[in-house]
């Protein structure tokens, strides 16, 4: 092996000279650019109506676009709390025919006054607790007879002669509820003419 000696430099500036791979100690001053060549490239004038043109255009789609998604809120917190209030209708109106059939019991056990006893200490009971139940999820019954004759609340089956209830519901064949507030099933009566 062979010594080298530190004093000696790996590449002298002969050879360096000779190869023409000497450092460049010249700056390309064409690719700077100054602060005056970035103000020249932007216009000399900004136009301000134009400016302002796309602002309020931008402002006019955000609240239309804000206005859209409030009516979208408003409209399904709606939907949601009608839903609620008619959720249980479907089961209301299949336990309509029951509380028919009690009311048709009721009136059978009334005119025996043994029969009425027991009913009202038994089935009667039952009865109230359901109807009870019932009318804290918002169904309520609608009164008919006696009143005056609504089609938009009662449904005539038929027209008596009655010249003292003229207009009015004479005899309630099937009784109307609602359920909150809504008509769930319209009362069957009789009028009088």
């Amino acid at each position: 092996m062979s010594k080298n000696n530190d004093d000696q430099p790996i590449v002298d500036d002969e050879m360096l000279n000779h190869s023409d791979a000497a450092p460049e100690e010249q700056v390309v001053e064409e690719d700077l650019k100054t602060d005056g060549d970035l103000q020249e490239e932007r216009p000399d004038q900004v136009d301000l109506d134009e400016l302002q043109q796309r602002l309020q255009e931008k402002e006019d789609r955000y609240l239309r676009l804000y206005a859209e998604f409030d009516n979208y809120k408003r409209r399904t917190q709606r939907e949601r709390l009608e839903m609620m209030d008619t959720a249980g209708s479907k089961t209301m109106k299949a336990l309509l025919p029951v509380l028919d059939d009690f009311d048709r019991a009721a009136q059978l056990a009334e005119q025996d006054e043994a029969t009425a006893e027991i009913w009202n200490n038994g089935i009667g009971l039952v009865r109230k607790k359901l109807l009870s139940a019932l009318a804290s999820q918002g169904l309520k019954p609608m009164e008919s007879t006696g009143e005056e004759y609504n089609p938009d609340l009662f449904e005539a089956v038929t027209e008596v002669p009655h010249p003292e209830m003229k207009g009015k519901v004479v005899d309630t064949i099937e009784r109307g509820y609602t359920l909150n507030g809504r008509i769930i099933r319209h009362a069957k009566v009789v009028v009088g003419k």
